[in-house]
Parts: structure tokens; C-alpha cells; sequence
């Protein structure tokens, strides 16, 4: 004797859990026909009701209020939106409010400025060398004057401290 099939939806209404649909029964075809019958009529206009109620997607306001991982272009344009605003009538308090912004436009403006300095070639210009070179010679022999000055004095006062004890074991 074969099994009995049971098919059954379940529905979930606030609290409670509804059964909806139930066929006890051997056939497959008789629950085919009655699911076509009860099931799949109710079931699309449940879906649309359901759907329906789901409140809409609406479009995502211009403000993210997020961070700069989220969405970094946005982000930005916010802030340099709001930079803008604020200081049309209080550039002090757009500085305090929104210190981000000119602190990064101060950045770039350095980073532009080195990357132009780099690529005119100012720092492996022939004279930019030359001047190195020079100064560092200037330094050596600088170096030098000193260490002949220590030098000198040194047995300078080793030679007053021997003349001192030559006289006084004269006397």
C-alpha cells in the first residue's frame, strides 16, 4: 500500500502560523489539481498583496551620511559641497566646521608642486650637484681646520705642563 501524500502551504500572519491547503490523499495528479484549483489561484493574489504593503525603494538621498569607504566620490562631493556652502557665508566657521577639505586641497597642492619640481629637474640638475659637491668640500676642510686646531692645542698644553715641571724640579 503506498504512502499517502501530504501537501500543505504555510502561511505566517503576525503571531500565528496558518495552514492553508491540505490534501491527504495516493494521487499526485489529485494534488496537482487541486493545488492548480486553490493554491496557485490565492497565491498570486497573496504576492501582489504582500507586495503591495513592502514599502517602496525610493531613490537614495543626496546626503550618503556614510563613510568614505562606502562610496569615496560622494563622500567627497558632499564634503566639498558642504565646505562650499559654509563658507559663502562663514569662512571661518567652514574652516572649523569642515577642516577635511582645505587640508586636503593644501595636499594636493604640495603633491602637485613636488611632482612638478621632480619633473622640471630640479633635483638632478647639473648645478644642484655641483652646489652639493661644494658644500661638502667646504665641510671636509672644516672639519679638518678643527681637528688641526684640537690638535695644536693639545700639545700645546702638554708642553707648558712639562716646562712647568722641568722648573720646578730645577729649583
Amino acid at each position: 500500500m503506498p504512502h499517502p501524500q501530504i501537501g500543505f502551504e504555510i502561511w505566517t500572519m503576525q503571531s500565528d502560523i496558518l495552514f492553508d491547503n491540505i490534501y491527504i490523499g495516493h494521487s499526485v495528479a489529485d494534488a496537482e489539481k487541486l493545488a492548480e484549483e486553490t493554491w496557485k489561484v490565492k497565491n498570486a493574489v497573496e504576492k501582489e498583496l504582500m507586495d503591495a504593503e513592502q514599502p517602496k525603494d525610493e531613490p537614495k538621498p543626496a546626503s550618503t551620511g556614510g563613510k568614505f569607504g562606502d562610496d569615496p566620490v560622494a563622500y567627497i562631493k558632499e564634503k566639498l559641497d558642504s565646505f562650499v556652502t559654509l563658507a559663502k557665508e562663514d569662512p571661518v566657521g567652514a574652516l572649523k566646521a569642515v577642516p577635511e577639505v582645505p587640508a586636503g586641497i593644501v595636499a594636493v597642492v604640495i603633491a602637485v608642486v613636488g611632482l612638478l619640481s621632480v619633473l622640471v629637474g630640479g633635483a638632478s640638475s647639473p648645478a644642484v650637484k655641483k652646489a652639493a659637491g661644494d658644500a661638502k668640500d667646504k665641510a671636509k676642510s672644516a672639519k679638518d681646520k678643527a681637528a688641526d686646531a684640537i690638535t695644536t692645542g693639545a700639545d700645546a698644553a702638554k708642553s707648558e705642563v712639562t716646562k712647568r715641571a722641568t722648573r720646578s724640579q730645577q729649583s
